[in-house]
């Protein structure tokens, strides 16, 4: 297993460098006071850096996702896949709304958005292959122009209910089954992208939620200069100055995306610095942490 800790005295040098602070005297009554007392406030971290050993491919997959996927007849036929007419309901900027006699959709191409909403009541409860629903899912996704080279992890999850008749709650029930796809170009996952898909109790599909820019052709940072010991120093300098003192953390690749007007996006190589979950002094128990740490090289 590859971790590393940085103790203390790095952390602290490398913060006061940071900082533009002046190379700290080792000798000397004032200044080694000053080191004792900074030094009490920042331990160490310890990293888990085993997912940075390879970076990934700094090249785009050829097949993506396009702006044209938003235009509204690709979007009725792929992505719905319904045959009927089609009215405009609101439009906002570039923020539409169109409604059929089964369904209604919003779509943004500015940011990548669009909401699918059955309006049809679903037929009687069965017990669908979940397995079925995700390549379901996926073929549908695939359809609209989300291109496999695009998809990363995906989950599948059924979300409950309880019915309450004023003086107690029956028992969780199935209500939905829901399919998370994230985006991943090159085996990472570009943040904040991803596709809901739902399908009803009877295994009919009901609702999408996506959020998937089309991705451009050109300006992108796909690459770093740094190594894995030069990103960790970077990270505690990024962990420091949001106030953490110290704790084990796990490093990612990511992609951050950056918009343009067109409705494109470009793609930043990021790395994560995730501090695990952890209880506070009052026991309540924090959700993991993620800092971006910059890895352009100087």
């Amino acid at each position: 297993m590859t971790t590393r800790t940085i103790g203390f005295w790095a952390a602290l040098s490398m913060t006061l460098i940071a900082c533009g602070a002046p190379e700290v005297a080792t000798e000397g009554g004032g200044e080694d006071g000053e080191i004792a007392a900074a030094a009490q406030a920042l331990e160490g971290f310890t990293f888990d850096a085993r997912e940075l050993a390879t970076a990934p491919a700094a090249r785009l997959p050829a097949a993506r996702l396009t702006l044209r996927s938003f235009d509204d007849a690709l979007i009725q036929r792929s992505l719905i896949g319904a045959d009927q007419q089609f009215t405009p309901l609101s439009e906002l900027g570039r923020r539409t709304e169109r409604e059929s006699a089964d369904w209604t959709y919003e779509k943004d191409p500015s940011n990548g958005q669009v909401l699918v909403l059955r309006k049809t009541p679903s037929g009687p409860r069965i017990s669908p292959d979940e397995a079925l629903l995700r390549r379901n899912a996926l073929a549908r996704l695939n359809s609209w122009g989300i291109p496999n080279d695009e998809i990363g992890a995906v989950v599948q999850r059924r979300t409950l209910r309880e019915d309450q008749d004023g003086t107690a709650a029956s028992a969780p029930e199935v209500h939905r089954y829901k399919t998370f796809v994230f985006r991943a170009v090159n085996g990472v996952r570009v943040q904040g992208h991803r596709a809901v898909v739902t399908h009803t109790l009877d295994g009919t599909f009901n609702r999408a939620l996506i959020r998937w820019p089309a991705i451009a052709s050109t300006g992108h940072r796909l690459r770093t200069a740094l190594t894995a010991p030069e990103i960790e120093r970077r990270a505690v300098e990024a962990l420091s100055a949001e106030g953490e003192r110290g704790g084990s953390v796990r490093l990612r690749w990511k992609y951050v995306a950056t918009p343009l007007t067109s409705g494109e996006v470009t793609l930043t190589l990021t790395v994560g610095a995730i501090l695990g979950a952890g209880a506070t002094p009052s026991g309540v128990i924090e959700e993991p942490r993620e800092v971006d740490i910059d890895v352009a090289a100087l």
